[in-house]
Order: C-alpha cells, then structure tokens, then sequence
C-alpha cells in the first residue's frame, strides 16, 4: 500500500525538532501583518508540535492549535499543561477539513502554516478556504503560508540553504536536508509530490468565496519562493 502524507504526520519524524528554525523566521516577520493582545483568539491550523503555542500562549487571550496527528497533540498538551488558554484539538485523519472540534468558536487571528502543500488537491484547499471563512470573526485576519505556486525543488532547496546560512542555521539545515533524503519523506514526496496551485488559481477561489485577500510581497519562511496569502474580513 503506498504510503501518504497522512501516515508521514502520524509517526515519529525528522521534522520533530527541525521545525524551530522556519518558525523563528515566520515569528520575527509576522506582526507586521498581524497585531497580538490579550484580547485575541488564535486558531492554528496544523499546529504540529505546538510552535505557535510556544511562542503566543501568554500574548492572546486564547490559542487552539487543530492536527490530524495525536502524537504531535499530545506533545502539545505536556507542554501546556499549566496554560489554560491553550487547546489542542485532534482531527479525523479521513476528515480534516472537519473543523467540529472549534465549532460555535470565532477567532481573530488564524494561521495555517506549511501545511497546504500535503492536501490532495485544489478542492480541498477551497474547503479549507471556505471553513476559515466559517470560524473568522469581524475584522480577524488569516494568513496562509509557506505555499508553493509553481513547481521548483531546486530553487526550494537554493532558497533554504540561502537564508539558512544567513540565519547561521546552514549546518543544522544541511543535516535535516540529508536525513530527509535518505527517509521515508523522501519516499512519500517522490510519490505523493507537492499541491502546487498558482497565484492566479488561489486568487480565483477567493473571488468565488468572496474573500478580500492578497499575497504578500514579503517573504514569511526561508523558503524565499513560496508566498503568503493575507485574508482580511
């Protein structure tokens, strides 16, 4: 049976403790397109092992981080044990454009992060749309990241290693990129691939929802070749 990104999520990683370096670079940037107060609640979708959680639990009012993997769930929870404001909530694998778990809940800041690129296809991506749409409170603000928008690996490659050295992260970066090649991820991605979907195409989803959105000139990740969509409500 050939495995998929959703199995790749579910098990132990070489993205478990790699993730800290991107985060820090989307951290250091955001706010300029964001404003955090203790007045705000946070939704993140694909929360992982819980870096946003990490970085906001005591600037917003309330963060709940969504994932389809238990394990990274749980992870975030023995880190939050003693941050009331701070949930992690568990989707179904086979349904996780399923937002029930947030149901009756708006929020003003939602973040998807890194996370698009494992969907099956654009249609999905719409639902997701569609559902940020749902949960977004008057005035809130989403920002998509990290998507790709036209198919380039190397220059996916060239552009982390780039800021990775700039970052003085180059040594690190190059023993994940290693690790990754010679791991079931490489596998997977050579199977599965990427969801690329261009500009043009996320800007005509928007329109059909009626979202007022843009991509952002700025880069948010060290992956200087993907864009960022900013939706204001």
């Amino acid at each position: 049976m050939t495995a998929t990104w959703l199995d790749f999520w579910q098990k132990e990683n070489e993205f478990d403790d790699s993730m800290s370096a991107n985060y820090a670079y989307f951290l250091a940037r955001v706010e300029q397109f964001i404003n955090l107060s203790k007045s705000r609640s946070v939704l993140d979708i694909g929360s992982g092992p819980g870096n946003l959680e990490d970085a906001w639990h005591d600037r917003v009012g309330e963060i709940h981080g969504l994932d389809i993997s238990e394990r990274y769930n749980a992870m975030g929870r023995a880190k939050h044990a003693n941050h009331p404001n701070v949930h992690f909530h568990t989707l179904a694998a086979d349904d996780y454009l399923n937002f029930s778990p947030v149901a009756g809940r708006q929020f003003d800041i939602i973040i998807v992060m890194s996370v698009v690129q494992y969907y099956r296809n654009a249609a999905e991506v719409e639902d997701l749309l569609a559902a940020i749409k749902r949960v977004a409170a008057p005035g809130a603000k989403a920002l998509i990241c990290d998507l790709i928008v036209e198919e380039s690996v190397l220059k996916d490659i060239v552009s982390i290693v780039g800021r990775s050295l700039r970052q003085g992260q180059l040594l690190s970066m190059l023993k994940l990129l290693f690790r990754l090649r010679f791991s079931s991820y490489y596998n997977i991605r050579k199977q599965n691939g990427f969801l690329v979907i261009p500009e043009s195409e996320w800007m005509a989803m928007c329109k059909r929802l009626n979202l007022n959105a843009r991509f952002v000139a700025e880069p948010l990740t060290m992956q200087q070749e993907r864009r960022n969509l900013l939706i204001q409500f």
